[in-house]
């Protein structure tokens, strides 16, 4: 099984095949990351859904929100480390074991939409919010997209959250960043 690992063409001796493989595992035993709990908000389900799935492994969208009115009771019950009442129909992880850090906020979102779930939150710990800058946007999708554009829309949201640091040390804990 070793061998089949190691091309045919390169000769190893005993020494650099035991460098090899020392190398190798010491690559695989390395601890991972745990990902960032993070609550998705869009209003349209086919490109929250992709947008949530699109963020493992790096972040875990642990509840999706498709409504104000869900933002506004949803929110935060999940930033107080409590399961909010519809857990068991959410198309998130539903990995509540660890309160979100951030909040992203999808382009289907007025402002006006974003005031009032962020100002629901005025009570609990507040987390890092994420909004899609809508400049860098064509504007929605074409109908067949959303999977195409929700992927996009995670790949930005990953790296904004990878530049920002939340979840690690010294990392962006709260206030409001464009992604």
């Amino acid at each position: 099984m070793i061998r089949s690992l190691i091309p045919r063409t390169t000769l190893f001796g005993p020494r650099q095949l035991t460098t090899c493989l020392s190398t190798r595992s010491i690559f695989q035993s390395r601890p991972k990351m745990s990902p960032v709990p993070i609550v998705v908000c869009g209003r349209n389900s086919d490109i929250a859904k992709k947008v949530g799935t699109a963020l493992l492994p790096e972040c875990d969208a642990i509840h999706i929100i498709l409504s104000v009115e869900s933002g506004i009771s949803d929110i935060p019950a999940l930033l107080a480390s409590k399961t909010p009442s519809n857990a068991s129909d959410n198309f998130g992880s539903q990995n509540y074991s660890k309160r979100p850090l951030a909040v992203a906020v999808g382009g289907g979102f007025s402002d006006d939409m974003f005031d009032q779930m962020k100002d629901a939150c005025k009570d609990v710990p507040e987390p890092v919010w994420l909004r899609v800058d809508t400049s860098k946007m064509e504007g929605p999708p074409a109908p067949g997209m959303a999977e195409t554009y929700g992927a996009a829309i995670a790949d930005r949201l990953k790296k904004r959250v990878k530049e920002l640091g939340i979840g690690k040390e010294g990392g962006a804990s709260e206030g409001v960043y464009f992604f």
